[in-house]
């Protein structure tokens, strides 16, 4: 019963907030958006909404958006490109995937950005992890790509050490709520999954890189991340693109550290994707309002 009515809520919560978590409904919608974002000061990453499509069709689909949204970047919007794995063609097989992100990051480097590699479902995780290493590996790409780390995993760190990740470019986010995952893949205990966000930071700032690091709006936890990073051109923060975290993304960006926001967008083949993704942002604002509200008590 319980379970019934958050879903009510959160589909109530989708049609009221969900639009606001997209940045726009085509290609110009959403670079017309990074253009304004970056007169503000801020970086921009750009995400397709949608995954686990097992239509060779809509892949392609997918991939051309991607393409012409690369090809239509200049000085004023210029931005990165997130890809989800299974949006490109992992849950068709990972040589799908592997052709369609050689494409991408081809297309990326020659116009001087970089690649995202988002976060996925464990049972898809590593096959996207062995594609980003095949190119992360090679001198000539190694600048253009980043793998999403998402420090929920009880496995992250054996992922880590398996697919060469701590001397590569990597995005932390805690990744708690995304997906429904079998029971043990990940920990649900917030002080677990901060302990393990905080390890990979330590591990790939020990090789010399400086990792994203993405959060919602948790102050206290960029608070921390600045005690190791008082140095503003070592460290970049990302927040999700809407209603939440504007205000800490404009304390940091006050403070002379980098901000990326995350806009998500859809075109017409796909106009619908951001529905799924609405609920996913409704749920989570139920819960920070919810942790708020116990924290009041």
């Amino acid at each position: 019963m319980t379970r019934c009515i958050l879903r009510i809520v959160d589909a109530l919560g989708c049609r009221i907030f969900g639009p606001m978590f997209v940045g726009g409904h085509n290609v110009e919608e959403v670079l017309k958006e990074g253009a304004r974002l970056k007169q503000e000061g801020y970086k921009v990453t750009y995400n397709l909404l949608g995954e686990h499509l097992n239509d060779r069709v809509l892949v392609d689909y997918a991939l051309s958006t991607t393409v012409s949204l690369i090809e239509k970047i200049n000085s004023e919007n210029k931005g990165n490109v997130a890809i989800k794995p299974t949006l490109y063609g992992l849950q068709i097989s990972r040589d799908v995937f592997y052709k369609n992100a050689n494409r991408i990051i081809g297309h990326a480097k020659d116009a001087g950005i970089s690649v995202e590699f988002d976060a996925e479902q464990r049972r898809f995780l590593e096959d996207s992890l062995w594609v980003f290493n095949a190119f992360a590996s090679r001198l000539e790409y190694g600048g253009f790509v980043r793998q999403c780390m998402q420090a929920h995993l009880k496995d992250i760190f054996d992922l880590g050490d398996k697919y060469g990740l701590w001397d590569k470019q990597i995005r932390v986010v805690k990744g708690a709520g995304v997906y429904e995952e079998k029971d043990g893949v990940c920990f649900k205990s917030p002080v677990n999954i901060l302990r393990q966000y905080f390890e990979i930071i330590r591990r790939n700032k020990s090789r010399g890189k400086y990792p994203f690091v993405a959060t919602v709006r948790d102050k206290k936890l960029t608070e921390e991340i600045i005690k190791d990073y008082s140095n503003p051109l070592d460290v970049e923060f990302e927040i999700l693109y809407g209603p939440l975290g504007t205000r800490l993304g404009k304390h940091l960006l006050h403070r002379g550290y980098s901000v990326r926001i995350y806009v998500p967008f859809v075109d017409a083949w796909c106009e619908d994707a951001w529905k799924e993704y609405g609920l996913r942002r409704s749920a989570m604002m139920r819960r920070l309002l919810w942790e708020e509200i116990k924290g009041k008590k």
